[in-house]
């Protein structure tokens, strides 16, 4: 079992999430890929340098086979909700947490946008669909979720987006501070892809809203306990 005492640097972290496998049946209309090793490890790594992580509740959104999640389990987290839509992704989120024998993470299968867990966190972690195949303006509808469930949240985002996710989050009562703009090379996944790798700029930002924004983004959900 790793220990987050035993991650001493960025690259170490950095490290063991490469070790998280990829998806086994990446689905196009989710945009399935899995994140980039090293923008998970400098947005959790930058949690755990905050003190954000020590003791903490934490939300994975979209969580895919679960670097987020497990990477800030190891590195502190008292509890961790990873949830995806898509079961067979966290099936192998699952079991990878049992390899690692982490008994505070749990796992829920269902939409992120519509997710009805109760009670907030103290860090929302999440890399949305940038709706490229799955609906224009995704990301912001998994952004305005994450809002409702905590005051911190890292978010990643495509590039081209940076002054719309900045207005939005404004007009939230938010702020936000980029952490790191990156190119990501995605490996060839579905039948359209012919390059041997698909680039594509993003950003990483760390959101920080003040108490009482939810009276503006506030979402009807259905309520259940996890």
């Amino acid at each position: 079992m790793v220990r987050g005492a035993e991650i001493r640097r960025l690259r170490d972290l950095e490290l063991l999430i490469q070790g998280i496998p990829n998806y086994t049946a990446p689905k196009l209309e989710l945009e399935q890929y899995v994140t980039d090793a090293n923008i998970v490890a400098v947005a959790v790594w930058d949690a755990y340098m905050r003190n954000d992580l020590n003791n903490a509740t934490v939300l994975d959104l979209g969580c895919g086979t679960g670097r987020f999640s497990i990477a800030a389990a190891i590195m502190g987290a008292k509890h961790v909700v990873c949830v995806d839509v898509d079961l067979d992704a966290v099936s192998i989120a699952k079991a990878v947490s049992g390899k690692f024998e982490l008994q505070n993470v749990d796992f829920v299968v269902m939409d992120a946008r519509r997710v009805g867990l109760r009670g907030r966190y103290g860090v929302v972690f999440q890399n949305p669909p940038f709706g490229i195949w799955s609906g224009k303006g995704l990301d912001i509808e998994f952004l305005k979720t994450a809002t409702n469930y905590s005051d911190t949240i890292y978010t990643i985002h495509k590039l081209t987006t940076l002054n719309y996710v900045e207005e939005k989050v404004r007009e939230w009562g938010c702020t936000m501070n980029i952490l790191d703009k990156v190119t990501i090379a995605i490996p060839p996944m579905y039948k359209h892809h012919r390059k041997r790798l698909h680039k594509v700029e993003v950003f990483l930002a760390r959101i920080e809203c003040k108490q009482g924004h939810n009276d503006l983004v506030k979402l009807k959900t259905p309520q259940f306990k996890h």
